[in-house]
């Protein structure tokens, strides 16, 4: 029996050891430099921000960020966060700095 808990314990001290390895960083966004926070469902790379053209915005898609600018139709587009079969992310959330809380619609 104290043989059958040794094995028991080593085995579950194992698991805790293994787990935080296999899970992936998030980057989020800085909120200091980005504190406008607007939330997506993800199912698009290109979202209409309603920003100036120009506007430097934090993209979060998957588990990564990545800073674009707003184009001219007031659009941001996320192409540099893949999955493993090289397709696009689609947006989480964007965020960007100075100005309203919201965009306009």
């Amino acid at each position: 029996m104290k043989r059958l808990i040794s094995l028991v314990f080593v085995m579950l001290a194992a698991s805790f050891l293994v787990a935080p390895s296999a899970q992936a960083v998030t980057a989020h966004c800085d909120s200091s430099l980005y504190p406008n926070k607007v939330e997506l469902d993800g199912s698009s790379t290109t979202v209409a921000t309603g920003l100036a053209p120009g506007t430097q915005v934090c993209i979060k898609a998957g588990t990564g960020t990545v800073i674009v600018t707003v184009d001219g139709d007031g659009n941001i587009t996320q192409s540099g966060l893949t999955n493993k079969n090289g397709q696009a992310l689609g947006i989480s959330y964007y965020a960007y700095g100075d100005g309203p809380t919201y965009p306009p619609s």
